[in-house]
């Protein structure tokens, strides 16, 4: 079939591995083109060469498959083209919205690879069909120029209708966006004030301390002043002396300056969680940057030090290293399944060792635990979806699949090395340059 002739998908997905999964399965037959989020996709269906399908997920940030499904319909530019939802939601109301919307169908994850391609053919047959049939109107309507004037009007009170539902569906749009915003600051807030908790514990108990030391030291200071004013007799040189004993003066004078010392520095570690907590979890930017591997381990292993460190004592040996041309966002997110499956790993007590090392034209990230292993039988099985080892309830299987997706679509490899009871050893490899690939991704 010439490249001409081939029909354009369009995929909407927030997930790397989800996207590489259906280029693979489609490339061959089909023109791909990706958005990885909502807004996107709006301007990718609605450009000069809208796609004849779209092959759309529901749950991404800011604008949901629904959101996009609803506009694109209420568009007319955009209503005909067939769109299926392809998502892991199960319920048969969540189905039902979805075709409500205008949906043609609901493909759930995981898929059959030729139940899709078949699908597709089908819908796409159907949008043939519809476009014939389309046509064939236009024909008829051209053969009813006498009522132009009666159409335009129509068009022109249609027009505005559907401008007064954008601007109603875009007020919702804004309100549900806010919504989850407010949702998310209150996800964060939780985890800042578990990790404030600490060190606002000492500083708040220092600064008490210190004020009881006020109140003795003003004591001992009216004292002083006051045998001072008398000119220092005897008696009341015995009483200063006494006095300076009983409230321990010599303890407290030499005390201050450590107390002072331990509130500045749980004052510096509340800072720097914040900041690495507003650097870890923004959504804002959604792009590769020039990125520091070593502030990416460093920033994360602050967010997650509550899962390691009562089971694990953590060494980061963070060598030089150039930056990397990466989405920082994605890579603390697999950075933090790695140290949080290690911590996971780990019996009683052990040790968590993250490297970074300058390989050629590489990064070498490793984390290393001293944690149970994994048995040699299901080590390849280890980056499959939904494979879990842990009990049911306690994780989804999706960590390190996600973590591999993302490391692939940035044009890296993620490997393992295990033996049962001596631990586990990951190792990312991420190329300094950046890949091609991404340059689809984030047009």
């Amino acid at each position: 079939m010439p490249n001409n002739s081939r029909h354009t998908i369009l995929i909407v997905d927030d997930t790397p591995l989800n996207i590489v999964v259906l280029m693979e399965m489609l490339r061959n037959e089909y023109t791909i083109t990706v958005a990885t989020n909502g807004e996107r996709a709006l301007q990718l269906a609605g450009g000069c060469s809208p796609p004849d399908l779209i092959l759309m997920d529901i749950v991404m940030p800011g604008l949901s498959g629904y959101d996009v499904c609803a506009t694109l319909k209420q568009n007319p530019l955009t209503a005909h083209i067939p769109l299926i939802f392809v998502s892991g939601l199960t319920k048969e109301s969540e189905q039902q919205k979805g075709l409500d919307l205008g949906a043609v169908d609901f493909i759930q994850k995981p898929f059959s690879p030729s139940l899709v391609r078949a699908r597709i053919r089908n819908h796409l047959e159907l949008k043939r069909h519809h476009d014939q049939l389309e046509a064939l109107v236009k024909e008829r309507t051209s053969e009813l120029e006498a009522k132009q004037l009666q159409l335009v009007a129509l068009n022109e009170e249609l027009e505005h209708r559907v401008q007064d539902e954008v601007r109603k569906n875009r007020e919702k749009d804004s309100i549900m966006l806010h919504q989850d915003k407010l949702a998310s600051i209150g996800q964060l807030a939780a985890g800042v004030a578990h990790e404030i908790n600490n060190p606002m514990s000492f500083i708040l108990s220092n600064l008490s301390t210190l004020r009881k030391y006020a109140v003795m030291i003003q004591q001992y200071v009216f004292a002083m002043e006051e045998t001072l004013i008398d000119g220092c007799a005897e008696k009341q040189r015995a009483k200063i002396e006494e006095m300076c004993q009983h409230l321990d003066m010599h303890y407290i004078l030499e005390d201050l300056p450590n107390l002072i010392s331990e509130c500045l520095e749980g004052g510096e570690r509340i800072k720097q969680i914040v900041l690495d907590l507003k650097d870890f979890a923004r959504s804002d930017e959604d792009r590769m940057i020039a990125t520091d591997l070593n502030h990416c381990v460093q920033s994360t292993v602050n967010i997650v030090r509550n899962e390691i460190m009562h089971v694990a004592k953590l060494d980061l040996q963070l060598g030089s290293i150039p930056v990397v041309v990466c989405n920082p966002q994605q890579i603390n997110q697999v950075i933090a399944n790695l140290l949080v499956n290690a911590a996971h790993a780990i019996e009683g007590h052990g040790r968590i060792t993250v490297c970074t090392v300058h390989e050629l034209d590489h990064v070498l990230v490793t984390v290393a635990d001293t944690g149970h292993g994994i048995p040699a039988e299901i080590i390849n099985r280890i980056f499959d979806p939904f494979f879990t080892t842990k009990d049911i309830g306690k994780g989804t299987g999706l960590g390190l699949s996600i973590s591999y997706g993302i490391i692939k679509a940035h044009g890296g490899d993620i490997t393992l090395k295990s033996e049962p009871g001596e631990g586990t050893t990951f190792m990312i490899r991420l190329p300094v340059a950046a890949p091609a690939f991404f340059s689809l991704m984030t047009d």
